[in-house]
This record gives C-alpha cells, structure tokens and sequence, in this order.
C-alpha cells in the first residue's frame, strides 16, 4: 500500500467526509414506501404470532426482516460494533455470526473455524435497524425460516434445526477453504446451476476481515473468462478472496467467498538477456513477477568498477530499451529491480553479459529537405552527424557545369536556405565538415532545382488565423525589393484597400481592424523588384472578429474538484470496475483540476469537455483555440471540441473511448488496478508523455485517492 503524505490526508478529511470514502461495489436499492397497516408483514415464531415495530418488510420482492427484533425473541445476542459497522449475532448453539452493513459479506464462526459466503441482498440500515433477507436469518440462527405468501407473514421454527445454505450455486476453480496461495493464479468459475442470465463479468476482491472492504484484485470481462490474481506480498497471511458475477451494468447477480493463507515468496524473472550473452547494441529488457509488481528498474553493474547504475521506474508489464554506449563496455551484470505496494524491493537473479559496442565509423549526411519548395519558400538544410565539428560549409554545384557556390560557412548548426532566381537551375547540395583533429568529410549531395520566379512570402498571419486586434504585417523574398505594399480585400464585393507600404520587407505595417472589416477577409502582400518586376505573395484567407471572446472557463472550484468528480468515477468503478483513483487522476491531469475546460469562443457557451476531445458530441461542438505555424508564425484557428450537455456525458464518453477501442484492450484487462492502468494508458498510446503514468501514480498518491478503490460487496 502506498503511503499517503500529510497533504493526502488533509484532503481525505475535508473531501472524502462528504463522500463514500469506501464504495458499495453494487447500487443498493431504494427503500420502498412504508406500507400501510393493512399490508404489514406479520412474524410467527413457534406458532406465536410476534408482534414486531418496525415490521418486516418487502423490497423489489424480497422479504427483509430485522435481525435484532427476531434474534433476541429467540434468546441470541445481538451485538452492533460501529467501527466496522458489523453486527454479531451469536446464537444459542455457539455459533456466531458476523454482517456488515450495506454489504453482502456474510461470516460463519463455528467451534473457532470461519467460513464466508457472499447473500445476495446487502444487509441495510433501515431507520436505525439492520434488514437482512430472511434466508440469511436461518442460516444465521440455524432454524427453519419460510415465507407465506398468502398471508403475507414470516414462520420461524426454532425447533427445525437446518444446515446452512449457500446463496448462490458459483464456486471459484481450484480455490478452496484454507488453500495456500505462492504466486500468480488463474481464476475461473464454475457454475454448478448454470451461467445467470445476463452475466457478462466477473471481479474478484480481496477483502478485509475486520472492515468486510477490499479492492478488485482481478477481473474478466465475460462470465467465463479467465482472470489473473498476482498476489501482493504486502499482503501476507489469511486473506478472503471473493467473486461477483455481473451483468454489464455491474449488477450483482452471484457471488462466493473462501479463505486462503498468502504465504508468497516473491520470484522475479528477467526476459531479453541469456547468461553471458554479448551485447553489441540496443535489447528490449522486461520482467515477470509472482506477485503484483506496482513498477521495475533494471539495474547495470560494472564488474570491472563495482558501479551500477539503475533506470528509472517503468511499466513492470511494458519494455525498456537498453541501448548501451561505449562506456558500458566490459563485463556487466545486469539485473531487475521490483517493488511491490508497499514499496518493498524484489531482485531477479542478475545475469552475466558482455557489453562490446564497436564505435561507429565517422559519417555525416545531409538531411532530406523539402526539394519542390527550393525556391518558392525558405527551407533547412541540417545534417546527422556522429563526431564533433569545429567548421560546417553547405555548398552547391550546378548540375551540367560543375560550379559550385558556398552557401553558408559556420562553426556548427542548420542554415535557412532561400534562393533566388539568380541561382536558377538544377543543383547538387552537399555539406562539408572538418573535426577537432583537422580531419574533413563531405556527404553525399541532394538534388534541389530552383526556379526561375521570384517569390514573396507573407508573415504576421496565417491561414484561417482569427484575427481578433491588431496585427503586424511583414514579408520575405529570395530578391533585392524597392518596396512592398500590404492589401486587404473583402471577397465578396471585391473591394480591396492598401494598409500600408515599405521600403525594407523585413519593416513592419501594423493594422487594426475596425468593426467594417468583420468576417472573412484576404490579406496579401505585393513587392516591386529592383529589376522593376511587381510579384505578390500567395493570398492568406483569415476571419476578423471584434466582439466578445469566451474563454475556457472552471467547472468548479479548484479545492473541490475532486468531491465534484468522484460521485461520477464511483458510478462507473461500479458498472466495469474501473479504478475510481485512476479514473480522478485522469481528469484532474487533462482538465487542469476542472479550471479549464472549452468553451464557445464567440457564443460562450459551455462544453463541458472534461479530456479536451475534438469532433462533435451530443450537444454538438463548441469552437475554441488550436494553434498553428506559417512560415515560422504561430497563430490561433478555430477547432471543434465535441459539447456535452453536462459532465456526465463528458465522463460517460471518455471512458466508451477507453472501454471500446481496440487499442484500449490490455488497459481494460487492468482498468481494476490505479497503477498498471496508468501504465497500460501510456503503453496503448492514449498519450505520448514519457511520464503521463508517473503524473497519475503521484496525484493519486498525493491525495489519497487509493481510498476511492476500497469496495463493498
């Protein structure tokens, strides 16, 4: 278990208080309306009719009768613990019996021995009183209890001894009473009275005796399906293990409970190396565990120094790339480092290597350039190189001719090419370099044809930019000009208007826009040449808007964004067992806390788009800010992001993203799990950020939001 810093819990006493710190892992129903005298359950104990307030009574039709009233009349005791919210009822043959409120965790006691079982109604707090479903009573009691449905009345027989009944006909494979449990297990479960209709999952929790919570250890997405349980060997000793079977809506349809003894030696085996394998580059490093690995490191040690060195924690069921350089040269050990939830460290055997990298003969290459735009536009020429350099020439000979022109001589780095009709032609573009040592290269050329026309390039706006002030106008061309003049023109009456002209291109013309020039409009720039020539720019169509500008706005109040959002990460944890931490982790990263979320720049209308996703949604699009570059300027355009009619639709539409993409697949099969989710969402491409997992795994950690994955049955 991670530990939660002093900020985490400051937040858990001031958020989760107004919240369900520990999820019911099914919706409980509603309370049905009290009913009236003459429908009221009566109670017949020993063929006494008992008169019992409050009464039993019926829900979504099930007979629930309160444990107490019935328990005591029969001479049981009845004993409430408010800490764990259990009640205990021992009855008269020794035997006792444990509940736990708003919960389906049911715990038999007889002769020292315990036993669970999962009943398929929660025990409620009804007006201060526990309601159980009545064949719980006669488990609980060990006498006969049935229900007549004609008179409408409950008949308890103390003197008809009964044996204990599950509740539903589920057995986990292979997992029986007291089994010891030394590493990673299949789980399955076998239906003795058939599949239930409508079953499509299966969660598995580890639960704990005192509180009756715990969290999904594993899941199936069908019925039938095979899960995986990695035990956590912070987690050692007698452990209840128990299964759900859902429908798709994460309704509870049946369940089991057993006890097993966690007694894991943790094992760690490393994949990718052979013993004294030799490396001569790059390998794909990963680990299997025989437990729950929450993160991995691979660690490199010199046999020659004594040093290691270790990578960073990374997804323990993704890769990691070593690509050792010359240094690491030399005999090596090479092992992998584990850390389990309560962050203790787990070796693999560490494998003897070689490390024989082979320095790279010097070579130096021009990087490909867009070729048809030699001329029209400014392009960069780079090149790769693997040595140092203290002088670079870019050069250019002419194709037919062999002449050749220096382009640009600097110590290192790029150069911005842009010629002009004067270097009209077909040409071979080629660099030269000298090292330290006075040692030179030159690479291989490539072809760039430069047209015969001039060209004059635009800058201070871009296509379809929205230009909402004012803007400062300036050009680019590959020839000497006498001047350069700046137009706008209305597209649809043709009327254009010259904002101003300049003697230097590289000047500025600066142009407010007035509330006339609203709408789409066509700036250009026309420059006269020294030889007298009159060449434009190519037009750049933008939208001019003056009025009042929206932006992204909060959809709550920073400090309360997480009590905001967790109702709703709660509700789905309870449909697909989705991790609650990870999913609040998830929209506190993307949303920026809720402080900033779309909104229709020019209507203002909210969009409620918690992950920023582009496209239309059911309340159709809101336009906002994206941002673009034209020739070295960066400008603002209008894109659509996807409108909701209000967060739960935003929620509900990230997480359909999530659940039924295929690339998404390995992240559902550990969504149950905070930490191999927020890796698996990096591994499957849902971002590109090296360290989005990390971001998560710290937000969750910092806050508490573990809590949020403790469930009830």
């Amino acid at each position: 278990m991670r530990k939660i810093n002093e900020k985490g819990r400051r937040w858990i006493s001031s958020t989760l208080a107004g919240l369900l710190t520990v999820s019911s892992f099914f919706m409980i129903l509603p309370v049905s309306p009290v009913m009236a005298a003459s429908d009221r359950i009566s109670v017949m104990i020993d063929g006494n009719r008992v008169s019992m307030d409050p009464a039993p009574r019926l829900q979504s039709g099930r007979t629930l009768v309160p444990i107490r009233m019935i328990s005591e009349e029969l001479g049981a005791q009845v004993n409430w613990d408010e800490t764990n919210r259990t009640i205990q009822v021992n009855n008269t043959e020794g035997q006792n019996v444990t509940l736990w409120a708003d919960n389906r965790l049911v715990c038999y006691e007889d002769d020292g021995q315990k036993t669970y079982d999962v009943c398929d109604v929660p025990s409620q707090i009804i007006d201060g009183r526990t309601y159980v479903p009545l064949r719980l009573v006669g488990n609980a009691l060990g006498i006969s209890v049935d229900w007549d449905n004609i008179d409408r009345s409950v008949h308890v027989d103390s003197d008809e001894k009964v044996q204990k009944t599950l509740f539903s006909s589920v057995s986990i494979n292979g997992l029986t009473n007291g089994r010891t449990v030394t590493g990673t297990l299949p789980l399955t479960i076998e239906y003795l009275g058939g599949v239930p209709a409508g079953a499509a999952q299966v969660r598995y929790l580890m639960l704990d005796a005192e509180t009756g919570t715990g969290k999904v250890v594993a899941r199936s997405s069908t019925a039938q399906g095979v899960a995986r349980w990695a035990p956590d060997p912070a987690a050692q000793g007698s452990r209840i293990i128990a299964a759900a079977v859902c429908d798709a809506q994460g309704n509870f349809l049946a369940g089991t409970a057993v006890t097993v003894d966690v007694q894991v030696t943790p094992q760690v085996t490393m994949a990718g190396l052979k013993a004294n394998q030799t490396i001569n580059g790059s390998i794909d490093l990963s680990c299997r565990a025989n437990f729950a690995a929450e993160s991995v490191a691979y660690e490199f040690k010199n046999l020659t120094t004594g040093q290691a060195t270790q990578s960073q924690a990374v997804d323990p069921m993704g890769t990691y790339t070593f690509a050792p350089t010359l240094a690491y040269n030399g005999p090596m050990e090479i092992r992998a480092i584990t850390a389990d939830g309560a962050g203790g460290q787990h070796f693999s055997e560490a494998i003897p290597v070689t490390v024989a990298v082979e320095k790279a003969p010097d070579s130096i290459s021009l990087k490909k350039f867009d070729s048809a735009n030699v001329g029209k536009i400014p392009v960069t020429l780079s090149i790769t190189r693997n040595f140092d350099v203290t002088a670079t020439q870019y050069w250019a000979r002419r194709a037919g001719t062999g002449e050749t022109v220096l382009l640009k001589e600097l110590p290192y780095g790029d150069f911005v090419w842009f010629p002009g009709p004067d270097m009209a032609g077909t040409w071979d573009i080629y660099v030269k370099v000298t090292t330290p040592a006075g040692k030179a290269y030159t690479s291989a050329p490539l072809t760039a044809t430069v047209p015969k026309t001039p060209s004059l390039i635009l800058k201070g706006v871009g296509p379809d930019e929205v230009v909402t002030g004012a803007i400062d106008l300036s050009a680019i061309s590959n020839v000497p000009l006498q001047t350069v003049s700046f137009m706008v023109k209305n597209p649809f009456n043709g009327t254009k208007k010259t904002l101003g002209t300049v003697a230097d291109a590289a000047q500025t013309v600066s142009w407010t826009p007035q509330t006339i020039n609203e709408g789409t409009r066509i700036i250009q720039a026309t420059a006269v040449t020294e030889e007298g020539m009159t060449i434009t720019s190519e037009p750049v169509t933008v939208k001019i808007y003056l009025g009042t500008l929206y932006s992204a706005r909060p959809v709550a109040e920073k400090d309360l964004f997480i009590s905001y959002i967790t109702p709703l990460a709660l509700a789905t944890q309870k449909e697909n067992g989705m991790s609650a931490a990870l999913q609040v982790a998830q929209a506190v990263l993307e949303s920026g806390w809720g402080q900033s979320l779309p909104v229709d720049k020019y209507s203002g209308q909210m969009s409620y788009n918690l992950f920023g996703i582009k496209g239309a949604g059911p309340a159709g699009s809101v336009l906002s800010n994206t941002w673009e570059e034209y020739y070295g300027t960066k400008y603002r355009i209008d894109a659509k992001f996807r409108a909701y009619q209000n967060i739960r639709e935003s929620w509900d539409d990230h997480n359909s993203l999530l659940l039924t993409r295929d690339r998404y697949v390995p992240y559902t099969e550990v969504m149950f799990n905070s930490t191999w989710g927020a890796y698996a969402l990096r591994r499957c491409g849902y971002a590109t950020d090296s360290n989005y997992p990390g971001k998560l795994i710290k937000i969750i950690s910092t806050y508490g939001l573990d809590a949020l994955d403790l469930q009830r049955l």
